[in-house]
Parts: structure tokens; C-alpha cells; sequence
């Protein structure tokens, strides 16, 4: 009874949302140690669900997509460098075995990425052009639908400006009325 659903909801958020923050970076350093700093601008965490409405609750999971940007490069630069969909993709693993690493307290969260293009089938991390791509042309209704829950959390600000324009766009793009029903 300290705080209302709205007051709670928008804590949960922020807790989630400053441990995102706080975990990406240390993550990246650990793995640019062995690949070599990210590709391009980097990637950026997309919150989807109720982190991205800003809704959660103590059982809430936290939905992600990661979507990157190599602008042009192919590879790290690095001790063991990686193609930039390999190292995208190893990179998110980390970050989720970060977050879901269990504890003597139990695991900070439960992760779910079903959200991201091609859900469980598609790759955990997206290229940006990718992404826009897809969610413009191929994206289902109830994709569309998720996305309007979608918040950029962390990443260059550039990319997460770039990302949070992009949503937008298709958020508006007119809808053919008989594909909707």
C-alpha cells in the first residue's frame, strides 16, 4: 500500500532499466578484451513489454531486443576478432547471462527476446537496417502492435535517437483497414 499501480509500475521500470545501464557497459568491457571493442556504433537494448511501457510488477520479466549498427564494418578488431553477426550475437548472450546469472539471492530477471524480428527462430541480435527493414515490410499486425510498447533503454545516442525515429515511422505508416480485421 506504499505506492499505487502507476508509482510501483514506473519503480520496477527504473530498477530494471538502471541495471540494463549499468550491466551493458561492463559486459562490453569484458568481451572487447577478447574481440575487440563493438562494431560501428554498437548496439542498443530496445525495452518491449511492460519495461518499454514502463508497467512492470516484482514477477514482471524484462522483454528485450538488441538491434546493432556496424556502420559498413565486417568484423571486430580484436585478439579473437568476430564477423559482426557473431559477435552482436555472443555479445547479447553475455548480456543475458549477466542478467539471468543465478545467485545465492535467486537470478536478478527472467529474459524473454521472442519479441525481436522472426521471434525464437530469428537471430538475438538484429542489424538496424535489418530491423526497420522487417518491421516496415514484414512485421505481423501484432508485432506492430508490440511495438508500440517499445523504448530504446540503452546504446549510442545516436543509434537509440535513430531507433526511437524509426519506431515511430512505422507506428504511423497508413494500414491496409482488411489486413488489420
Amino acid at each position: 500500500g506504499v505506492a499505487g499501480e502507476v508509482e510501483a509500475g514506473a519503480g520496477f521500470s527504473d530498477i530494471a532499466e538502471a541495471c540494463l545501464i549499468a550491466l551493458k557497459p561492463v559486459v562490453e568491457v569484458e568481451f572487447t578484451r577478447r574481440h575487440g571493442p563493438p562494431p560501428g556504433r554498437g548496439a542498443a537494448v530496445i525495452g518491449m513489454g511492460k519495461l518499454g511501457s514502463r508497467e512492470m510488477t516484482a514477477s514482471s520479466d524484462l522483454d528485450l531486443i538488441v538491434i546493432y549498427d556496424a556502420a559498413g564494418e565486417t568484423e571486430s578488431d580484436g585478439p579473437r576478432p568476430l564477423t559482426v553477426q557473431v559477435y552482436f550475437a555472443r555479445l547479447t548472450q553475455m548480456l543475458v547471462n549477466a542478467l539471468t546469472a543465478p545467485t545465492a539471492e535467486g537470478s536478478l530477471y527472467e529474459v524473454d527476446m521472442r519479441l525481436r524480428p522472426s521471434g525464437g527462430q530469428g537471430p538475438v541480435a538484429s542489424g538496424l537496417g535489418g530491423f526497420l527493414n522487417y518491421q516496415a515490410k514484414d512485421a505481423w499486425t501484432w508485432e506492430h502492435m508490440a511495438l508500440t510498447r517499445a523504448r530504446p533503454i540503452v546504446g549510442d545516442e545516436g543509434l537509440v535517437a535513430e531507433l526511437s525515429d524509426g519506431i515511430r515511422d512505422i507506428l504511423q505508416m497508413p494500414r491496409d483497414p482488411a489486413a488489420v480485421q
